[in-house]
């Protein structure tokens, strides 16, 4: 069937079209492209890198555009996506770091700031 994926890749819904998943995450998603009664389908694949958009005419048609490039790309999409992404790999840790600074200087409402003439 064209719409075979590899181990580890699924098919799922996000917002209001098809989906790929790799481990749960969105890779990639299609939607209709606008309002009209037989639109083009927008098809957005990101793994963690700028989006690349493609259009096509039908959604069976986005849904095997998305297993062929998961199949053709397999090995870099498993390499590229091996680890969380960059900006959350703090939040997995417990303890062992410095304690965080909550405190903030605030300036006393009561101060008087020094105006120098011009």
């Amino acid at each position: 069937m064209d719409t075979d994926l590899p181990a580890d890749f699924a098919f799922g819904w996000y917002i209001d079209g098809p989906c790929l998943n790799f481990r749960g995450e969105v890779i990639a998603a299609a939607t209709p492209a606008n309002h009209d009664p037989n639109p083009p389908w927008r098809l957005c694949i990101s793994p963690r890198s700028p989006p690349r958009y493609e259009f096509l005419a039908t959604e069976a048609g986005c849904r095997r555009y998305m297993a062929a490039w998961a199949r053709k790309w397999e090995a870099q999409i498993r390499e590229r996506l091996a680890y969380p992404p960059a900006a959350f790999t703090d939040l997995g840790r417990s303890g062992g770091g410095p304690p965080l600074n909550t405190t903030h200087h605030r300036r006393s409402p009561r101060a008087k700031r020094k105006v120098t003439p011009n």
